[in-house]
């Protein structure tokens, strides 16, 4: 007898996502429909224990028998819940000039040649400002006043994420952002997804309300809130803000019933010259070396609530936290920022 030939992968069954969006569907009407069922026969259960509960055979045998369901459904829901977290990890540069302490886009016109601003307008603005006003940043030498000057674009990278946050959410917590880069120019359009859910308001004042106020931070952080146009963040219901700060950490920290978030900028030193966009901008050896990189390492981690797992607003939730982490990593990442570079290098040429 002649064997049935056998078909070819390509040709094996497999479900459809169509199937499995089905499929899906249908397990959870089957799980309302028994919950619905489940409801009246628990009343009229709860019904007989009531009408019989003089019965000896009854407090004997049924209701322990009851009380070993119970325990037993609520560790069928606590095994069912899913602890997640996501974490992402990044190193990211500044470059700055070490007579003037000014950044990089002060020195260089064509931004988009170390792949675009290393900050906005308003906060080059606040810097040129502080620059000059404050006496002992700008009377300060750099060889002799090194610790003191990484120490302010420390700082300056945690404004830069504060600053962005009060930009992308000054009106909607729910968005997606689309950033592209038509030539010479760039921009960024925030849009929010819709329906739009509750939110709740975070103000500079609830930023500045953990830290101390006599510290140098601060002093920052507080003078340009005063400058920066944008005065009200929108976040999700409930959301409030700390700060963890040590010598060579700053952490933000978002909470809310849903997760919290923390995003944890570490410095790690710095080298005289700034790396490949030397050939980029085409700097000789004299001119790099006017300038000073600072490193550092970026941590942003979010722990959603284990008890919320299976709420239907979580998928709402997660995607504020996936789009805030990917817009954090387009500002700072330097392989994304090296990328950009070099895709403007070759399209000029």
């Amino acid at each position: 007898m002649a064997k049935m030939p056998k078909l070819p992968k390509a040709l094996a069954l497999t479900p459809s996502p169509r199937y499995n969006l089905l499929k899906s569907v249908a397990m959870k009407n089957m799980s309302i429909i028994f919950i619905i069922c489940l409801v009246p026969l628990c009343g009229f259960g709860i019904y007989l224990i009531y009408q019989n509960r003089s019965s000896d055979a009854l407090w004997s045998k049924v209701v322990p028998a009851l009380a070993i369901a119970i325990v037993g459904g609520f560790f069928s829901i606590w095994f069912s819940l899913k602890s997640e977290n996501i974490e992402n990890q990044f190193s990211s540069t500044l470059f700055f000039h070490k007579s003037d302490k000014k950044p990089l886009d002060r020195h260089y016109p064509n931004q988009h040649k170390f792949g675009g601003s290393q900050f906005g307008i308003a906060l080059l603005n606040f810097i040129d400002k502080y620059t000059e006003q404050n006496q002992e940043l700008s009377t300060a030498v750099f060889d002799k006043d090194i610790e003191k000057i990484r120490r302010f674009y420390q700082d300056l990278v945690f404004i830069k994420l504060i600053s962005r946050c009060f930009w992308i959410y000054a009106d909607w917590w729910d968005i997606s952002i689309n950033s592209v880069r038509r030539g010479d120019s760039f921009e960024s359009v925030v849009s929010a997804n819709k329906p739009k859910p509750t939110c709740s308001t975070l103000k500079w004042e609830d930023f500045l309300k953990g830290l101390n106020n006599e510290g140098d931070f601060y002093q920052l952080l507080s003078s340009f809130s005063e400058d920066y146009s944008l005065k009200n963040m929108t976040m999700p219901p409930e959301t409030k803000v700390n700060f963890i700060t040590s010598q060579y950490m700053k952490t933000l920290v978002f909470t809310n019933p849903f997760v919290k978030v923390s995003i944890t900028v570490f410095s790690r030193g710095g080298s005289i010259g700034i790396g490949d966009y030397q050939f980029l901008l085409g700097y000789d050896n004299k001119k790099n070396d006017e300038f000073w990189s600072e490193y550092f390492r970026i941590n942003c981690k979010a722990e959603f609530e284990k008890f919320r797992s299976g709420h239907p607003d979580m998928p709402i939730y997660k995607r504020w936290v996936n789009t805030m982490f990917a817009e954090i990593q387009f500002q700072l990442d330097d392989k994304k920022r090296l990328q950009r570079a070099y895709e403007y290098r070759d399209l000029i040429n």
